[in-house]
């Protein structure tokens, strides 16, 4: 064998080839699995890179239990699913041999292939406490739910399996469970013991849960938070939650009744915070929440509002971002959505044409000093008071803009022109998406005199278009690399 080939590097980038390592989102490590065995079985120097590979990543405990003797294991039928199960206790011996390939997982997450689940007894045993850290001292991420817990077991049974368990490097972990049941369930205790450097928690929770009690100042390394499915009521721990130190990334649901200014405290409120999404009852409640805030690296705000948000109301947030933007001019990122269903709750319908929720130029002024702005995605009941002054303002303020979604009430009488269209598109090059409601009953004699090169997606949705083939056609060659139009 060449020299060149014992050098650690050119290994790794020879099996890189056989990695789709994708970084897009709600995609997956795809791996090319049969191709990897065969590079381990090749000779030595290849057997440990490829291995490490080929193991990172498991959807499921059933590889790794499949590596015992025959005489250990088997195959049974479980709630209508085929799974695998220990049929008796390996000896630490048998145990012993496994950690040749259990010490290489470093995630129980999704991935590319969907082997069998394992029974709840040899969970059990897998993550016994004298156990678990043996078998994965290098496990660092942790979904509960793609290991085999979700519908095929009570949803409590996996926080007892884990709360059990010793993994000291883990720094990811998710609870994506659900169980309905007609009797109710006792509240679930999760414990710091079993993860101690654990930096980024999802719980999602739902049918017939009392809360998940947790101590958040017992994991003080704590950088990312999804509280998104808690039942709605004050959750355990969250006066904790808002003085953690390095808390980066939330994502919670607040309560009805959560009120930040009740709690009184000298300690800093999310001095770290750097992305904030948040559902509420009240818009009050999270602009509270940002007047609250000390962090100066905010930059990203999405809220959704379970009930209809005032023309104050929205005002009010917005004004608690210009000042939050004082202090921290690096938002990019804010997404307000208070007009339709939220997570299967209805908002209330109000009066159409009622003033109270419009929205004027004035209400919209706090936002245009934030100048660092790249998406905007507004969606209130009203009637957005914007027309082609306005969009002037905003070619000014946010040069930079890549996403803007502008939607007011169905019975609102656009204002922008297709003039303030092509505007808006010649000063802000880097605009790739773009929903808002406009007057097109005059289309512009001939062919615009610039093209935008990066819009894809336009969204003309409610728009008053009388001659939609004139719009269809004045667009296509406004935009030529248009994706997606929607009249």
């Amino acid at each position: 064998m060449h020299v060149c080939l014992r050098i650690a590097e050119i290994l790794d980038l020879i099996i890189g080839f056989m990695v789709d390592d994708t970084h897009e989102p709600d995609k997956f490590c795809r791996i090319r699995h049969q191709d990897l065995a065969r590079l381990a079985r090749t000779c030595k120097a290849f057997k440990d890179p490829a291995l490490d590979v080929l193991w990172r990543t498991q959807s499921s405990l059933s590889p790794l239990i499949r590596c015992l003797p025959s005489r250990l294991r088997t195959t049974k039928r479980y709630w209508g699913r085929r799974v695998v199960s220990l049929r008796k206790e390996p000896s630490h011996e048998d145990w012993f041999r496994l950690q040749r390939y259990s010490h290489r997982i470093r995630a129980f997450d999704h991935c590319s292939r969907s082997p069998r689940p394992v029974c709840k007894n040899t969970l059990d045993t897998v993550f016994s406490p004298n156990l678990s850290q043996k078998l994965f001292p290098s496990l660092r991420t942790l979904d509960l739910a793609v290991v085999g817990y979700g519908s095929m077991f009570l949803v409590p049974h996996s926080f007892l399996v884990i709360n059990s368990a010793s993994l000291p490097q883990l720094v990811r972990l998710t609870f994506a469970t659900s169980y309905k049941s007609s009797c109710k369930l006792p509240p679930i205790h999760f414990k710091p013991a079993c993860a101690p450097s654990l930096e980024a928690l999802t719980i999602n929770v739902r049918d017939g849960f009392d809360p998940v009690i947790v101590n958040f100042g017992d994991f003080p390394r704590l950088r990312s938070l999804n509280l998104s499915d808690l039942p709605f009521h004050p959750f355990h721990g969250g006066w904790e939650l808002i003085h953690l130190q390095y808390l980066c990334d939330l994502t919670v649901t607040l309560p009805d009744g959560f009120d930040i200014d009740v709690h009184s405290s000298t300690q800093p409120v999310f001095p770290s915070l750097q992305r904030l999404s948040v559902s509420v009852g009240s818009l009050n409640q999270v602009t509270n929440l940002l007047l609250s805030t000390t962090s100066s690296d905010l930059s990203s705000v999405k809220v959704s509002c379970r009930s209809p948000a005032t023309q104050s109301d929205i005002h009010a947030l917005f004004r608690a971002i210009e000042r939050n933007n004082e202090r921290s001019p690096n938002l990019g990122t804010l997404q307000v959505h208070c007009s339709s269903t939220i997570s299967s709750i209805p908002i209330l319908p109000v009066k159409p044409g009622d003033p109270s929720y419009d929205l004027s130029r004035s209400t919209l002024a706090p936002l245009l000093a934030c100048h660092h702005l790249r998406v905007l995605k507004l969606d209130v009941l009203g009637e957005l008071g914007i027309d082609d002054a306005f969009v002037a303002r905003i070619t000014l303020a946010w040069p930079d803009i890549e996403v803007l979604h502008l939607f007011g009430s169905s019975q609102c009488i656009p204002r922008v022109s297709l003039g303030g269209i092509h505007e808006l598109l010649q000063r802000c090059q880097r605009l790739r998406s773009l929903y808002i409601q406009i007057d097109g009953t005059t289309v512009p004699e001939g062919e615009p005199e610039m093209r935008s090169l990066s819009l894809e997606t336009l969204d003309l949705c409610l728009s008053c278009l009388p001659n939609v083939q004139g719009v269809r056609r004045y667009v296509r060659i406004l935009a030529p690399k248009l994706k997606s139009l929607i009249l």
